[in-house]
């Protein structure tokens, strides 16, 4: 069923229709009792650091010194942060948070490629981000501030900063046209 759909559907209950509709699906889903929670008290700082324990629960999957993070569930995470209507400015600290776990955690696990690319992805979807927050510069800051703190390892911080920087390239290149 569509979103339309849904809305007409919708349309036609009462109050008290309404009501138990809204109760069965508190009740059915942990998703929808969540959202409902976070609807009655939207506490945004909350519910970032929920997501930010999930993705290092995530980040901490590993065999033998092999990373099994999966890109999946980080996006999944990111985009349920996203749908709770957080805003831009939290969804851009939740990427950066979670682009300085990765390569804080990147000097104990070997990272497979799927992962490493889905890192740069990140990095990319940080930057256009900050770019429609018109903060490019102070994202870049941030990048360049792991380099100065040393968090990680040197090789993997200078690829993430190449991607960035790339990334900022792109964006500059498709303003000018």
């Amino acid at each position: 069923m569509s979103k339309a759909q849904l809305k007409k559907e919708l349309a036609h209950l009462d109050r008290n229709q309404l009501v138990e509709v809204i109760l069965n699906a508190y009740s059915s889903s942990k998703e929808a009792k969540d959202y409902f929670e976070f609807f009655l008290n939207p506490d945004a700082d909350a519910l970032l650091d929920k997501k930010i324990d999930i993705i290092a629960k995530e980040l901490t999957r590993s065999k033998r010194g092999h990373s099994k993070a999966r890109i999946s569930v980080i996006r999944k995470a990111i985009k349920d942060f996203a749908s709770y209507g957080v805003g831009d400015e939290y969804v851009y600290k939740l990427l950066y948070r979670i682009i300085r776990m990765i390569v804080g955690m990147e000097q104990y696990y070997y990272y497979p490629d799927a992962l490493i690319k889905g890192v740069f992805g990140l990095v990319a979807d940080f930057i256009a981000l900050a770019n429609s927050l018109e903060c490019i510069t102070d994202a870049m800051a941030l990048l360049d501030r792991l380099d100065t703190e040393n968090i990680g390892r040197q090789t993997f911080r200078a690829k993430i900063l190449y991607a960035a920087r790339q990334t900022v390239k792109e964006i500059s290149s498709t303003k000018l046209i």
